[in-house]
């Protein structure tokens, strides 16, 4: 079932990648390169509000019910009172941001009016939505709805940004109004997946919530958990963004744009990745530590051999494709695009570590890795990138994201006790198990 499911989930990856990558050709192709990076901190502020205030209750979500300590009726109404308190809490802050003239410090001064506190608001509370509800379905490992879900929101979104392009190619726009549009789309593309979700989640779970739990008990465990798991993606996405809010301080609106664009083709290659922990995360929570021992080694095998094949091929043709389709104006990105790429492939492994490390309720051994690295990538960003431009913000994230992957390698081995055998690189004994998997 596990391997059934995973290369289900890879296999509809592709025309979810394609889609994505299209979608993107046309809204970066829409925005240009004077406003592509000012897009870029609006969705990065927006994961950021979603993943503080979700407080990690995706994972607690697949843990709880896919382990059954709590009871699917009670998780249910903790996340529903969890998300009514965060959502009052994240409308009161930007309102304050707004009161206070503080808002530019998240967007630029021309993007701090009202309007864009609405903006986000909405960003914000459509986008968490999807994302606590997807987790249900990932928790009773209902990969097929999943994979569909995914695939209908990539074709929408490719849609609406294609639509877009198409409709106003010709038009004189200047860098707010192209803004604008883009983020009134957003918004649409977010309502369309959260209803999407809403309707499957009726249709085949349709849990009703149950808000009579322990507040010393249920309650006081779930967010324990969850918190654990929150304070390590939150350190994790740091690391993975905190390159754009730095680029945006120190470059131009350009230089932005293009390092924007490098890095958001990177994080589509390590979201495939994180496919692969999604997929595995409730096998791993529900199965005894010697069953664990037994599978993951080949899991880690298939995987990196994958993305080496995958880094591979995007060091090639990157040159070529990202000016052909993004158009010549982003040539750029080309160059921090490859140096990217090698921190990606361990990136991408230190993924399914650390799915395994959560599984296994060793979570503060995520936060000592991940909260290294972001040392190292704060630190790194501010030396190199006032030095190198767009290069040394690349380089900067290639090096932590190696050193993430070296503290999380050698925390595994130590603290879980796996054996030093080979993670990495798939024998002949995988072969033929491929080989016979699909002949099967």
């Amino acid at each position: 079932m596990l391997g059934k499911n995973l290369i289900a989930s890879l296999l509809t990856q592709i025309p979810v990648f394609i889609l994505g990558v299209l979608a993107g050709i046309f809204s970066t192709r829409f925005l240009g390169d004077d406003a592509k990076g000012i897009y870029s901190i609006f969705q990065a502020n927006t994961q950021l509000f979603v993943l503080i205030f979700s407080l990690g209750m995706q994972t607690g979500i697949v843990y709880f019910i896919s382990s059954k300590n709590i009871s699917e009726n009670r998780v249910l109404g903790i996340c529903n009172q969890l998300l009514f308190i965060g959502s009052v809490i994240f409308l009161m802050l930007l309102v304050l941001l707004y009161m206070s003239n503080s808002l530019e410090y998240l967007t630029a001064a021309q993007y701090s009016s009202f309007k864009y506190v609405v903006i986000l608001f909405l960003l914000f509370i459509f986008s968490i939505s999807g994302t606590i509800i997807s987790a249900f379905f990932q928790a009773y490992s209902k990969f097929k709805i999943i994979n569909l879900v995914s695939l209908i929101n990539s074709v929408s979104n490719f849609l609406i940004f294609l639509g877009l392009f198409i409709f106003i190619e010709h038009t004189v726009l200047n860098q707010s109004e192209k803004i604008n549009y883009a983020l009134y789309l957003t918004i649409l593309s977010y309502i369309l997946n959260t209803l999407i979700w809403l309707i499957y989640f009726y249709k085949e779970l349709n849990i009703k919530p149950n808000y009579e739990f322990s507040l010393n008990k249920e309650f006081k465990t779930f967010v324990y958990y969850s918190l654990i798991i929150f304070a390590g993606t939150l350190i994790n996405f740091f690391n993975y963004r905190i390159d754009l809010w730095i680029v945006n301080y120190y470059l131009s609106d350009e230089s932005l744009s293009y390092y924007s664009l490098a890095s958001n083709i990177a994080q589509i290659i390590i979201y495939t990745s994180v496919t692969i922990g999604t997929v595995i995360l409730p096998y791993l929570s529900s199965k005894n530590i010697e069953e664990r021992k037994s599978m993951f080694p080949k899991i880690t095998r298939y995987s990196f051999s994958f993305f080496v094949i995958v880094i591979v091929i995007a060091y090639i043709i990157s040159e070529y494709i990202i000016p052909l389709v993004y158009g010549k104006a982003f040539y750029d990105a080309v160059k921090p695009f490859k140096i990217l790429l090698p921190g990606v492939l361990f990136s991408c492994q230190t993924q399914l570590i650390a799915t395994l490390i959560v599984a296994s309720k060793k979570n503060t051994l995520n936060i000592i890795a991940t909260g290294t690295g972001l040392i190292f990538t704060i630190a790194l960003d501010l030396y190199l990138i006032p030095l190198w431009g767009i290069e040394g913000a690349a380089w900067a994230t290639t090096i932590s994201y190696m050193i993430i992957f070296t503290i999380t390698y050698y925390l595994f081995l130590k603290y879980l006790k796996y054996p030093f055998v080979n993670y990495f690189f798939v024998n002949w004994q995988d072969i033929n198990s491929i080989i016979k998997f699909f002949r099967k």
